[in-house]
């Protein structure tokens, strides 16, 4: 199975003062330990001013604008996650860059999935509406995100002056298939009269999690330290209790940990986020954690060792308020009985 690519670039207005001020201001050299990404490089001049990169971790990519708050449709994608953040040279427009960007991707071989705008006068012309424009930054840019990026302080102050109410906004997700693995990128343009436009782009290269990231050994571990284990690895269709075939790696590793404890017997039990009815949440969550004892069944693991719960939302690891707290909260754990 081709590994995918799944890229994000969100370019936002930078915070800044007036002419001379500006020009002292801001950095000029690349933050330390960055580099630009072999997938998406950077608007020419841009410097680098946030950087983090992880070699496994979920990635949350917004297929549709706000709603209410929050983003209404997004896609979630695992594997080597890097994310960069640039200031784009002084002079340039965000429809400069956005342009720039779109001819780029177009002549590598990207079709577009999503294209939204947003503005303080609404969407701009062609383009449907991402929503408001400051929820959308905020929606992306967590602030544990901005930290994480940007250090020392001076790089960190850039980024999140940058969040101070953009007035105009430009997003698209795309997408690209090949012999070497499909991309998903996504780029986000937001700038205010009198700032200079800055650029974050967030890479996820898909993968699986690494052979014997979770051992038996792990497991049995973080069981007898936590009283649970999270199953990251489980993965089912949207809305649904249907397992996905990404889950697998993750199923073997379950039967090969239950295998070796043959007296040990656990709850499966399922997590949602907060959308929805709580009683929906409740038989969703239920059912999910059915579909895994089922299919631990049919490799092997007898049922009574086995019991099915579902607690909706009641179990959160993180905030619900962003797609990406909703993510994660969505997950089957292992729990002793």
């Amino acid at each position: 199975m081709p590994r995918s690519i799944c890229a994000v670039a969100l370019a936002f207005g930078l915070f800044a003062a007036s002419g001379s001020a500006l020009a002292h201001s801001l950095p000029t050299h690349d933050i330390p330990g960055s580099h630009d990404s072999p997938i998406v490089s950077r608007f020419a001049g841009s410097v680098i001013v946030g950087y983090q990169s992880v070699e496994f971790d979920q990635l949350v990519l917004p297929l549709g604008g706000v709603v209410r708050g929050n983003l209404s449709r997004v896609l979630t994608v695992n594997g080597a996650i890097t994310k960069i953040a640039y200031i784009a040279p002084s002079g340039k427009s965000a429809l400069e860059v956005w342009l720039n960007y779109r001819q780029a991707l177009a002549a590598a071989g990207f079709r577009s999935r999503f294209t939204c705008s947003a503005s303080e006068q609404g969407p701009l012309s062609g383009l449907s509406s991402c929503g408001d424009v400051g929820e959308l930054t905020q929606i992306l840019v967590s602030e544990d995100l901005r930290h994480a990026m940007a250090s020392p302080y001076r790089y960190r102050r850039e980024m999140i002056e940058t969040l101070d109410g953009p007035s105009t906004a430009y997003l698209e997700t795309a997408h690209r298939s090949g012999p070497s693995g499909s991309v998903d990128l996504m780029l986000l343009i937001a700038h205010s009269p009198g700032r200079p436009v800055g650029v974050l782009l967030e890479i996820c290269k898909g993968k699986a999690m690494p052979t014997g990231e979770v051992t038996v050994a792990e497991m049995n571990q973080r069981l007898a330290r936590d009283g649970h284990v999270a199953l990251r690895g489980i993965h089912f269709a949207t809305d649904s209790a249907q397992l996905t075939a990404e889950s697998a790696s993750t199923l073997a590793r379950m039967v090969a940990f239950m295998n070796a404890k043959p007296t040990l017997k656990v709850y499966i039990v399922g997590n949602t986020d907060d959308n929805g009815t709580l009683a929906h949440n409740l038989a969703l969550s239920r059912a999910r954690a059915q579909a895994v004892v089922e299919a631990l069944v049919a490799r092997g693991i007898p049922a009574a060792r086995m019991a099915a719960e579902g607690i909706a939302s009641f179990s959160p690891v993180t905030s619900n308020h962003t797609a990406m707290g909703r993510a994660k909260n969505r997950r089957v754990e292992l729990v002793e009985q």
